[in-house]
């Protein structure tokens, strides 16, 4: 049986999904219509994919209480900065303080 997905050519197509065929190639075109055909797909802007590098640099660096300077060092406001680090400042505010001392340490003592 001759699949007529593979006959057809960038010629047999309109102009932008004929672009978006050129771009990512004819195989890769047709892998996308095969699984995605018929529904909408969100493609994010360029700047998504620098967002979640910074947004990842800015959890590495933040310990706490530097809150306002990756605030000015990434031109972000001190909210948008704590959005970000969020799950990491539950984790820091769950951490005992160096040399704390826990009820469960005192009991292991015992």
């Amino acid at each position: 049986m001759v699949n007529n997905a593979e006959l057809v050519t960038l010629d047999d197509m309109d102009e932008g999904q004929r672009q978006l065929a050129e771009l990512i190639g004819l195989e890769n075109y047709r892998k996308i219509v095969e699984t995605y055909g018929g529904t909408a797909i969100y493609v994010p802007k360029y700047e998504w994919l620098s967002k979640v590098e910074r947004d990842a640099r800015i959890k590495a660096e933040y310990n706490g209480y530097n809150t306002k300077a990756l605030a000015l060092k990434y031109g972000l406001t001190d909210t948008w900065i704590r959005n970000i680090v969020a799950d990491k400042t539950a984790e820091i505010k769950a951490k005992p303080l160096d040399g704390q001392i826990t009820a469960f340490d005192l009991l292991s003592n015992e």
